[in-house]
């Protein structure tokens, strides 16, 4: 580990020194960076063919390079797909599960604002960017393109 990132770790740790209650808990490790996957872990490397298939079929991919870039997306984006509700019907604090799917959903829409313009520069259109995300052209522009 280098010496800068060394530092950030130790800061990073200190978050985490004579805290009292989980909502502190959850609180430092929003504010350190981390996302806490729910449900079972994502490895892709235990996919079977059938998997990967219906992987390949709801992301709408055409190549199995695709799949394989995609899949190795997995160590950068971590999809939370647990059973929140069951979580906060057995949550000692049930707020803290609303508030680490609003510190998630918070997080991804940051990253994806910074994504989008890096789509454009790549010369990917409003219509690929907008099926990408699930949405219209129209709807991809008015949220990213940051014109009125």
């Amino acid at each position: 580990m280098s010496g800068n990132a060394e530092r950030l770790a130790r800061k990073k740790f200190h978050l985490f020194l004579n805290l009292k209650s989980e909502e502190e808990v959850a609180k430092a490790l929003f504010d350190a960076g981390a996302i806490l996957p729910a449900g079972k872990p994502f490895n892709p490397a235990t996919f079977t063919p059938a998997e990967r298939q219906a992987f390949k079929r709801s992301w709408s991919l055409s190549t199995e390079d695709e799949v394989d870039e995609a899949l190795g997306l997995a160590g950068l984006v971590t999809i939370m797909v647990g059973d929140l509700v069951g979580a906060a019907k057995t949550a000692k604090y049930p707020l803290i599960v609303a508030k680490a799917a609003s510190a998630a959903a918070q997080i991804s829409d940051e990253q994806l604002r910074k994504v989008v313009p890096v789509l454009r520069r790549r010369g990917f259109s409003w219509t690929q960017i907008g099926g990408a995300l699930g949405m219209t052209k129209q709807a991809a522009w008015e949220r990213f393109s940051g014109e009125d």
